[in-house]
């Protein structure tokens, strides 16, 4: 059967500017693709159905990967286009990796390619935004400045203007806890004022300007509320990490290490704790 990975992101920082009229949140944050990834599967088939490997993952038109193939079937104009698809998940859910928006991205690609549909770019992102603020960034996977709902996209680069690749060892641990987006949002206190460019703040990769600046506004409410989230953040500062930044509204903390052995050594310490040991991953640079 076709198939696609759907890597995870983590936010590097995320700002929380005002509250809009239609109930969004104008943001800003700089979202980078890690290996962590689900993987897709698909082949066509007379009815749209969807299986997956994780029995807690609903199978039915409340999940992303089912909304993006109704989606995708609506914009082709033909009821009759059916596909059986299975998702193998990974990527923690409920952690703010964007797993379920990036299953709907490769829903998106992937059915395209099995319908055999030449879908112009502007309404496959106009398809994706209409799946959830994040899923266009999906759709390219490289590291992007990302403001409005999150949804409109810049590249970020780095000083010699090549796409950026994030030079530090990151380990990303996730507390077997989830934290509800709506709560967050509720939790957070919007400002504008003075905030500093994320994407030049990121760039820099200047570890002292990663700690000012370089920080998430869900953060200090979040821990506040789910204690998991801030043993977790300080399990990763003990271990070593020069920076640890909460991603998207959580339960997912980044930790930020400039050599290989300090990370390996968080990994190992992190899933050796009790009790409830969190999920992690090491993202390797890509100059290793």
């Amino acid at each position: 059967m076709p198939a696609r990975t759907a890597p995870a992101k983590v936010n590097l920082g995320l700002h929380v500017l005002r509250r809009r009229a239609d109930g969004f949140h104008d943001l800003a944050t700089v979202f980078v693709p890690i290996g962590w990834a689900d993987r897709l599967s698909a082949a066509p088939a007379p009815e749209l159905s969807l299986t997956t490997d994780d029995p807690g993952l609903p199978a039915d038109g409340s999940n992303l990967v089912v909304r993006a193939a109704l989606a995708l079937r609506h914009w082709a104009g033909d009821a009759g286009l059916g596909a059986t698809l299975h998702l193998e998940k990974h990527v923690p859910y409920g952690a703010g990796l964007g797993g379920g928006s990036s299953d709907a991205a490769a829903a998106l690609g992937l059915l395209a390619d099995v319908w055999r549909l030449d879908v112009p770019e502007p309404d496959l992102r106009t398809l994706a935004l209409g799946l959830g603020s994040d899923v266009p960034f999906f759709l390219d996977g490289v590291a992007a400045y990302g403001t409005g709902r999150g949804e409109r996209l810049a590249p970020v680069a780095d000083a010699t203007g090549r796409p950026y690749r994030c030079p530090f060892w990151l380990v990303v641990a996730v507390p077997p806890v989830h934290v509800s987006t709506a709560d967050a949002f509720a939790l957070v206190t919007p400002s504008d004022q003075d905030r500093p460019d994320l994407a030049a703040a990121v760039a820099s990769n200047d570890l002292g300007r990663w700690r000012a600046e370089v920080t998430n506004d869900f953060q200090p409410s979040v821990e506040a509320a789910v204690p998991e989230v801030r043993e977790t953040r300080e399990a990763l500062e003990g271990a070593g990490a020069a920076h640890a930044v909460l991603s998207g509204t959580g339960s997912a903390v980044v930790g930020v290490f400039e050599r290989g052995a300090g990370a390996r050594a968080a990994v190992e310490s992190l899933q050796d704790a009790r009790p409830g040991r969190p999920r992690v991953w090491l993202e390797i640079p890509s100059s290793v």
